[in-house]
């Protein structure tokens, strides 16, 4: 009996899940189609990312869109696994008085770009 009340809390749980990712589908922020797409989807909200990225941009003048999405497009890097790498190895940048991992600056960068 135990097992059967863990599994059906387990489907609970999971649907309740699931709910959620369709509703956030469903009403969460729509942006137009980019060629970065598949770099922007891993940001929750891009309009934050992008003033942020907009700072970062204006301190390094020579970023593109395409020199950004080349340094990013690594096979199985996604945003959270490469801005945890960069606090551990101090690859840190400035933006605005705030230190922030570097990827989560370029990232934040190619949002202001598009």
């Amino acid at each position: 009996m135990k097992r059967r009340s863990l599994l059906g809390g387990l489907a609970v749980a999971l649907l309740a899940a699931s709910g959620a990712a369709w509703r956030w589908h469903l009403f969460g922020h729509r942006y137009a189609p980019t060629p970065y797409d598949d770099l922007l989807d891993q940001i929750v909200d891009r309009e934050p990312a992008a003033r942020l990225g907009a700072v970062v941009a204006k301190a390094r003048p020579g970023l593109t869109a395409p020199s950004l999405a080349k340094i990013l497009r690594q096979p199985g890097e996604t945003l959270a696994v490469r801005a945890i790498r960069d606090a551990d190895q101090n690859r840190l940048m400035e933006a605005d008085g705030w230190l922030l991992p570097e990827s989560v600056g370029l990232y934040a960068a190619l949002a202001a770009k598009v």
